[in-house]
């Protein structure tokens, strides 16, 4: 029974999730994701009592999602800090490519709520907390003087090249990005 539970738990998390993100949050209403998850209205509101609550659990999920893949990705293309520190924006720049890319989730969340008291963008700003703290020790283990600066400002190379792969539709603003943070690393 836990398990089914679990599976009725994570379908309306998963269709919700696609469904936000493709369309966006505001343009999604409950009725859509309870059909789309092929629930009952009431088993759905057994599991989420409102949209807050939704949105709030899926900001979660895939803030734990979207770390474990980023740091797993990274760790996989390189040996040394500083070569993980570059590879970020390979990374991110085959995420910029994915046919359904829509713009970073966290970003447009943030942008669509436009509630800074909203729990979903407290979320946010804890995954960019959570990205700039990984690029800080990132840094510190290549002997970056300034560590502290250098995240801060590996932070605007994300942002700016996020913004580019949404307006533009085309991943170049990562290869960009990478050019910056290699005269970031090299230059200090």
């Amino acid at each position: 029974m836990a398990q089914e539970t679990n599976q009725i738990y994570n379908r309306i998390l998963e269709t919700a999730s696609e469904l936000f993100y493709q369309k966006g949050i505001q343009h999604v209403g409950i009725n859509e994701v309870i059909a789309a998850s092929d629930v009952a209205k009431r088993t759905f509101y057994k599991y989420f009592p409102s949209k807050d609550q939704l949105i709030l659990e899926v900001m979660r999920d895939r803030e734990k999602k979207w770390l474990q893949w980023f740091h797993k990705a990274v760790e996989e293309r390189g040996n040394t800090a500083k070569q993980k520190l570059l590879a970020t924006f390979d990374v991110l720049g085959e995420w910029y490519a994915q046919p359904d890319f829509r713009g970073c989730p966290f970003i447009n969340a943030v942008l669509e709520i436009a509630d800074a008291n909203h729990p979903a963008h407290n979320i946010s700003v804890s995954l960019r907390e959570a990205i700039r703290t990984h690029i800080m020790q990132l840094a510190i283990e290549a002997e970056i003087p300034n560590p502290e600066a250098f995240s801060q400002q590996y932070l605007l190379l994300i942002g700016g090249a996020s913004l580019m792969a949404t307006i533009e539709g085309t991943p170049a603003g990562a290869k960009y990005a990478r050019q910056a943070l290699s005269i970031l690393i090299d230059g200090s």
